[in-house]
Parts: structure tokens; sequence; C-alpha cells
């Protein structure tokens, strides 16, 4: 009988140390994942992505295609999670191109736990029909020249 309890022991050990390494916050889910967007591991950054938060990694993939421009690496000040529930909202500062701190905000989302990035703040995809530098003049329907010729 002893050997089974001590076996039984030994598992459920061995379980609950690897469970627990699988567990990983939120703040070092956010450092993995911009890490993985610095160093252009798209395909890394996308497994800690929900698909939200992919749509953000291609465009940056097809943004960096064929650019063999030298890794940057971002650091995160004050990074911190308001956890509720199986959502949790990380707020940092990262350093601009002049030494200023900006802040910046990733949404995180835990799916079958563990924690994912959901929404960058402030990401938004560019529509095509988006006007261009010098297309101001542009005239849409109802619009005239009348009160420039004038």
């Amino acid at each position: 009988m002893r050997p089974i309890a001590l076996w039984s022991a030994l598992f459920a050990l061995a379980w609950y140390s690897c469970r627990s390494k699988t567990d990983v916050s939120p703040e070092d889910v956010v450092q993995r994942w911009q890490s993985y967007i610095d160093h252009n591991q798209f395909d890394s950054a996308r497994l800690y992505s929900t698909e939200l938060a992919r749509s953000y990694v291609d465009f940056l993939d097809a943004l960096t295609q064929g650019d063999s421009a030298e890794i940057f690496e971002t650091r995160l000040y004050n990074l911190s999670c308001d956890i509720r529930g199986d959502s949790a909202v990380c707020h940092y500062l990262i350093e601009g191109e002049m030494g200023e701190k900006i802040p910046d905000t990733l949404i995180l989302y835990k799916i079958k736990g563990h924690w994912r990035v959901h929404r960058v703040e402030g990401f938004l995809v560019i529509p095509v029909d988006t006007l261009q530098p010098g297309d101001e003049r542009i005239l849409f329907p109802g619009d005239s020249l009348d009160a420039e010729l004038e």
C-alpha cells in the first residue's frame, strides 16, 4: 500500500510542478510578445496573440518583409497589469525616439488557461480608401469649385 501512496504523491507533485511552469503571468506574456515583435519573430508573437492581435502582427510582418533593418529592443517601464477574471489591462511606458516616455496599453484575455495579447491600443488597420497626402483637393459628390472660382 505504501508504494501506491508514494507514487501518487510523486505524480501529484510532478503534475503540479509542470502545471505551474505553464502558468505565465500577463506581465511575462507582454514582455515575451514585445520581444518577439522587436526581433521580427512574428510566428512566435502569433502564438501569444488572439485572432484580433494577429492582425496587428500580420501588419508588422508585411511591413518588414525583405527588410533587414536592425533589431530594436523595446524597454517596458512601469509595466503593471490589472487583472479582472479572464481579462487583463496592462499599462506601461516605452521610450520614444527623443527619450521621452510614451504610455502604451495592451489588453490580454485568458484563453484555455493561457494569457494572450488581444488588443493593441492605438492600432488601426488603415483602409485602402484613406486620403493620401495631396488628396485634400479631391472633389466629392456634392462639392463644387464655385467658392474657389469666385
